[in-house]
C-alpha cells in the first residue's frame, strides 16, 4: 500500500492505489451505507455478511483496514478478530468495531482481543471516515517505521561487517608491518623526520609521533637506531630522538642532500625512487648497503622504508667471481681444446709432410736413376742411328741394290721409315725430357733437401705445384678446366717453400673438386635448356704486391660458391663442406695455420653464391722468423 498521510481524504486516481477497506457485518443495509460512504470518498471496499466469510477474504485479499460488527449469526466479532491476530499475514490488519453494544466490559473486551477502535451504533459518517482516516494514517506510520527500522538494521549489519572487514584488513596490515624486516621513516618536505618504525620495536604503539612523547625505552630505540643506520652528526646529543630534528642535523652533509634530493622528486612526481648508498656501521667496523624506497605518503611528506641489501650484494659478488671463475676456466678449457686441436692438426700436417716427402723423394729417386740413363743416352743413339740411316743412304747410292733387296727396301718403304726414325727419336727424346722435368718437379715441391726459410720465386712454386695437378685439370675427353694466370711482377720472398707448396696444392686441389663436381649439373641444364650460357670452368691465379709491402696472392673459381654459414668455420679443424668420405677437413686448417701461424700473413676466403669462391692469401715480404746464416 503507497500512499501519502495527506492525501487518505481524497479520491485515488489510480484503482491500485487506493487503500482497501473490508466491511463485516450481518445486516445488508449497513453494508450498503458502509460501502457508499467509503467508495465515495476513494476508497476500495470488500463487503462480508459473516465471519468465516470474512476470514476467506483476507486470505485472498488482505485488506488494509477492517470495519467489524460484534454481533453476527455463527462466528460473532471478537473471534473473527482473534482469529486475525493469530495468523501471521493479518496480524499487522487493523481492526474498527462496530456495534450497538455501549457497556464498558464490551469496549474493554475488543481491545483486549486486537482491535483499534471502537464504534457505537448508530454510527455518523463524519465519525466513520475520520477514524477511518487515522488508523489507515497510523498504520501508514507504522508501516513507514518498520520499513526505517528495517534500513536501520541493515546499514548497522553493514556497518558491522565493514568493521570486522576493517579489523581484519588492519590486523593483516599490521602483521604484514611487523613482518617487514626494514626500518620506516617519514620525511617532511621541510627536511623534518615526522616518525619511523624499526624493525626492532614491538608493535605499532611504540609507533613515535612527532607530537606525542615517546617512552624512554622508544627514545632509547631511537638513538640505537640513528647510531646503526645513519651517521650521527657530533653536535646531536646521544639521548635524543632524531624525531621532530632536521635531517642535516642527523645526517651527513652529503647524505642529507641526497635523502632530499629523492624526497623532492617523489612529491614532485607523486611516483616510487629508488636510491642506494653505502654506510660504515661503527658498531660491527664495517660498511653496510643499504636500498631505500621513497613513497608520497601524504601531500608534503615522504615515506622511506629503508633495507639491509648487504647480503644481497655480498652473494651478487659471490655469483659475480663464481661467473668470473667459471668464464676463466672455460676460457682455458677453450683455449685447451684449441691447441689440442691445433697439436692433432699439426701432428697430422707432419705425418701427412714427412710421408708425401719420402713418397716423392723415393719416387723421385728411384725414377731419376732411369730417366737419368735414357735421357744421357737419347743423344747418342741419335747421333748413332742419323749415321746408320746416312751410311745406308750412301751405300744405296754407291752400290745400287739388286732386285731381292729393292724388294725388301719396297716392303720396309726405307725412305718412310728413316724419316720416321728419326720423328721417334725425337718424340723419345721429348718424353724423356718431360720425365725429368716432372722429376725437377717432384723434387721442387718436396724441397726435401732443403730446410729453414729460403728466398723463392713464388711464381715457379705455383707453376711447380701446377705440373703436378696438370693431369686434373682435364676433366673429361671435351672438357677441361681452363687455367688463367695473371702474374704480377714480384720479387722472390723469404717464406718456407714446402710447406707453402702445400698451401698452393690444397687451394688448388679444392677448386678443382669443387669444378668437377658441379660440371654435370651444369651440362644437363644446358641440354634441358639451351638458352643458358655456355659454361667453361676456370681458375683464375694473380699475383701482386699492396701498398703494405706485403705479396698478394688470389686463387679463384667460377664455382657454385661458400655460404656464410660455411665461410665462419671454414678453417675450423676437420670441417668440411665435402661429401662425406672425400675430405677430412683439415686441409684448410693445415693451409692457415702455415699462412697464418708459421708465416705471420693472413688467409682469407671472399665468396658470393653462384659467383665463385676466391682465396686471398697475404705474405709479408720479410718473415721475421727467417734465420739470416741460412739466407743464400
Amino acid at each position: 500500500m503507497n500512499y501519502a498521510l495527506g492525501e487518505l481524504s481524497k479520491p485515488r486516481v489510480s484503482q491500485n492505489d487506493r487503500p482497501n477497506i473490508l466491511v463485516v457485518d450481518d445486516t445488508p443495509d449497513n453494508v450498503r451505507l458502509l460501502s457508499s460512504v467509503l467508495t465515495d470518498n476513494g476508497y476500495r471496499v470488500c463487503k462480508a455478511l459473516k465471519g468465516d466469510m470474512a476470514l476467506t477474504v483476507c486470505k485472498n485479499t488482505l485488506p488494509d483496514l477492517i470495519l467489524l460488527d460484534v454481533m453476527m449469526p455463527g462466528m460473532d466479532g471478537y473471534e473473527v478478530c482473534k482469529c486475525l491476530k493469530q495468523q501471521e499475514t493479518t496480524r499487522q490488519i487493523p481492526v474498527i468495531f462496530l456495534s450497538a453494544l455501549n457497556e464498558v466490559e464490551d469496549k474493554v473486551k475488543a481491545f483486549e482481543v486486537g482491535g483499534v477502535d471502537y464504534i457505537s451504533k448508530p454510527f455518523q459518517e463524519a465519525e466513520v471516515l475520520s477514524r477511518v482516516q487515522t488508523h489507515l494514517q497510523i498504520r501508514q506510520l507504522q508501516i513507514n517505521l518498520q520499513e526505517k527500522n528495517l534500513c536501520l538494521e541493515q546499514k548497522i549489519k553493514e556497518h558491522q561487517h565493514a568493521q570486522r572487514s576493517l579489523e581484519i584488513t588492519e590486523a593483516k596490515n599490521l602483521a604484514l608491518v611487523n613482518a617487514i624486516p626494514d626500518v620506516m621513516f617519514r620525511i617532511g618536505e621541510d627536511g623534518f623526520f615526522l616518525d619511523y618504525r624499526s624493525p626492532s620495536l614491538r608493535g605499532p604503539d611504540e609507533m613515535i609521533d612527532s607530537l606525542g612523547n615517546p617512552s624512554s625505552n622508544t627514545v632509547q630505540k631511537s638513538q640505537d637506531f640513528t647510531q646503526n643506520i645513519f651517521p650521527i652528526s657530533e653536535s646531536l646529543a646521544t639521548a635524543s630522538s632524531f624525531v621532530g630534528q632536521h635531517i642535516n642535523e642527523v645526517l651527513s652533509d652529503d647524505l642529507a642532500i641526497w635523502i632530499m634530493h629523492y624526497v623532492q622528486q617523489t612529491l614532485l612526481t607523486s611516483e616510487l625512487q629508488l636510491g642506494e648508498y653505502i654506510q660504515r656501521d661503527k658498531n660491527l667496523d664495517r660498511w653496510v648497503s643499504y636500498e631505500v624506497r621513497y613513497v608520497k605518503s601524504g601531500p608534503s611528506e615522504v615515506l622511506a622504508i629503508a633495507r639491509d641489501i648487504s647480503s644481497r650484494k655480498q652473494a651478487d659478488a659471490a655469483r659475480l667471481q663464481a661467473e668470473a671463475i667459471m668464464r676463466h676456466q672455460k676460457q682455458k678449457i677453450e683455449q685447451a681444446l684449441k691447441e689440442l686441436q691445433e697439436a692433432q692438426v699439426q701432428l697430422v700436417q707432419n705425418e701427412k709432410m714427412v710421408g708425401l716427402g719420402q713418397l716423392v723423394a723415393g719416387i723421385a729417386h728411384e725414377i731419376n736413376n732411369p730417366v737419368n740413363f735414357i735421357y744421357g743416352n737419347i743423344s747418342h743413339v741419335q747421333n748413332a742411328l742419323s749415321s746408320l740411316v746416312n751410311l745406308l743412304e750412301v751405300y744405296q747410292q754407291e752400290h745400287p741394290p739388286n732386285a731381292r733387296v729393292q724388294e725388301i727396301m719396297e716392303e720396309l718403304d726405307f725412305d718412310f721409315l728413316a724419316d720416321d726414325l728419326r720423328k721417334m727419336m725425337t718424340s723419345i727424346a721429348a718424353g724423356a725430357n718431360r720425365i725429368n722435368q716432372i722429376v725437377l718437379s717432384l723434387r721442387k715441391f718436396s724441397l726435401m733437401d732443403e730446410a729453414g726459410v729460403k728466398k723463392v720465386d713464388i711464381h715457379e712454386n705455383l707453376d711447380t705445384t701446377l705440373i703436378l695437378l696438370k693431369h686434373r685439370l682435364t676433366i673429361s675427353d671435351n672438357q677441361e678446366i681452363e687455367l688463367i694466370k695473371n702474374y704480377g711482377n714480384i720479387p722472390p720472398i723469404l717464406c718456407y717453400p714446402g710447406e707453402l707448396n702445400q698451401v698452393f696444392f690444397n687451394l688448388l686441389n679444392n677448386a678443382i673438386d669443387v669444378l668437377s663436381d658441379i660440371l654435370p649439373d651444369r651440362l644437363k641444364a644446358q641440354e634441358v635448356n639451351p638458352q643458358l650460357p655456355e659454361f667453361v670452368p676456370s681458375i683464375r691465379i694473380s699475383t701482386g704486391l699492396t701498398d703494405r709491402q706485403t705479396l698478394l696472392i688470389r686463387i679463384k673459381d667460377n664455382g657454385p660458391g661458400i655460404s656464410e654459414s660455411g665461410r665462419s668455420r671454414l678453417f675450423d679443424p676437420f670441417f668440411t663442406t665435402k661429401p662425406v668420405g672425400k675430405g677430412r677437413g683439415l686441409g684448410l686448417s693445415i693451409s692457415y695455420q702455415i699462412v697464418v701461424q708459421k708465416h705471420g700473413g693472413q688467409l682469407s676466403c671472399n665468396s658470393t653464391p653462384e659467383e665463385g669462391a676466391e682465396f686471398v692469401i697475404e705474405l709479408p715480404l720479410v718473415q721475421s722468423t727467417a734465420d739470416p746464416g741460412s739466407l743464400p
